[in-house]
């Protein structure tokens, strides 16, 4: 459906995709991008975004789908609130300097990330953004932090490539937070290197607890971020507001916008990784590369007959092979399905070591990482071992020198649905 809408000084538009517009005449700002005669822009399924007019405007929309156009109420809508937070931090910024945006989930974290890389860009400041929100991930794929360094303005993270990504392997941040830190803060250090004026943080939505809390003020703190701002949660901004040296600023988040289910997460962390692995098959020589993430593979190899025996009894499977890493023994068994946890318990105690027990049907379809020698990881994922050779098949789109194979916890059909995001052992 085309629909033209006129707009006056002042009034906005609230549009829901999927939808495509094009300014014909006038101005309109759309998250803080100023949008003149002849500049368009498509808007996805299950994402809404506000116009403002500038003055008298005519606006053409195709409305696709489910698409529609609303009128928003004042109360309904910050994007003004946003566009002032947004300037006067950047008035603030002794560049360069480093934004962090945390709150819950569809609290709009990565819309106002967005839009001040758009203030930044209006004023001629090169702009970073760390995208680390690994399940729910934008710039690169779930279970990757990655780097985007914008040079034109910008609706949504998905439409900028990577130009450097750091693998955490996992979809769930409470597990590996320390991983999430450390690759944060790595990235946030190569935007500053690559010139960047301000660094923007977009991060997931895990803010209840303790723990999550703990989580999002370390990483304030160790990217010496010079501003804060806290989408949605005013609790969580007064909590905030009293642990940081950092300048808080707390965004409403809007009260009307495309939500997005669970089966729309899945839908759309699918097709992110498909578009990073989807590549050929790629063999790797794992006795010349470093390995992180597999007590099988980074293990020196058992040959104590015992300890066969005693497993063989126990797990009432034949046993391929056992390595030995420190403090633990790492079980191969030979079937297609993993043995119960109360067998494994009941294998430690006689083995007297904690044990990971691995079945051979598990050792495949396993999302993985190949680390080039200018220290980015790039998705795979593995398609088979070798454990006579010590080679591995990797289903990749990088062609380059790989000098590190880093193992995941997300297991993918080959339809790049999740089937496992939980601890996985290989």
């Amino acid at each position: 459906m085309r629909i033209e809408i006129n707009l006056s000084r002042g009034e906005k538009a609230r549009i829901f995709g999927p939808a495509s517009l094009q300014v014909h005449t006038g101005r309109v700002v759309l998250l803080g991008a100023e949008l003149a005669k002849g500049d368009s822009v498509r808007i996805a399924d299950s994402r809404s975004y506000t116009l403002k007019s500038e003055g008298d405007s005519l606006v053409e929309v195709v409305l696709e789908g489910y698409g529609r156009i609303e009128a928003p109420r004042d109360e309904e809508e910050p994007i003004d609130e946003w566009i002032y937070i947004a300037d006067t931090i950047l008035d603030e910024c002794d560049k360069p300097c480093v934004i962090t945006v945390i709150g819950p989930v569809d609290a709009g974290k990565t819309s106002f990330s967005a839009l001040v890389s758009n203030r930044a860009l209006s004023r001629n400041v090169l702009p970073a953004i760390v995208d680390a929100d690994i399940g729910q991930a934008d710039i690169g794929p779930p279970g990757f932090i990655s780097l985007g360094m914008p040079d034109t303005w910008i609706t949504w993270l998905r439409e900028l490539e990577p130009v450097a990504m750091r693998f955490i392997g996992s979809i769930e941040p409470g597990p590996v937070a320390g991983r999430i830190l450390a690759s944060v803060t790595s990235l946030v250090n190569e935007g500053l290197l690559r010139g960047a004026g301000v660094v923007i943080i977009d991060t997931d939505g895990w803010v209840s607890g303790w723990s999550a809390v703990e989580y999002k003020l370390d990483l304030v703190r160790l990217v010496k971020a010079s501003h804060v701002v806290v989408m949605g949660d005013i609790d969580l901004y007064r909590f905030v507001e009293r642990s940081v040296s950092s300048k808080v600023y707390y965004a409403r988040s809007p009260l009307v916008y495309a939500e997005r289910d669970v089966s729309d997460r899945r839908r759309l962390r699918s097709e992110n990784y498909q578009k990073y692995i989807g590549g050929e098959s790629r063999e790797v020589d794992l006795t010349k590369v470093s390995i992180h993430g597999s007590c099988l593979l980074s293990g020196s190899m058992v040959s104590d007959e015992s300890i066969y025996r005693i497993s063989r009894e126990a797990l009432k499977s034949d046993i391929i092979t056992i390595t030995r890493y420190p403090g633990g023994l790492c079980i191969l068994v030979d079937s297609d399905e993993q043995p119960d946890t109360q067998t494994i318990k009941s294998l430690q105690r006689k083995l007297g070591n904690e044990t990971i027990v691995i079945h051979r049907g598990g050792m495949t379809n396993i999302l993985a990482a190949l680390s080039g020698p200018d220290g980015n990881d790039y998705p795979a994922l593995l398609e088979s071992v070798d454990l006579d050779s010590m080679k591995a098949l990797f289903k990749t789109r990088y062609t380059g020198p790989v000098v590190r194979v880093i193992f995941g916890r997300i297991r993918l059909t080959p339809e790049y649905r999740e089937e496992g995001v939980r601890r996985l052992w290989i």
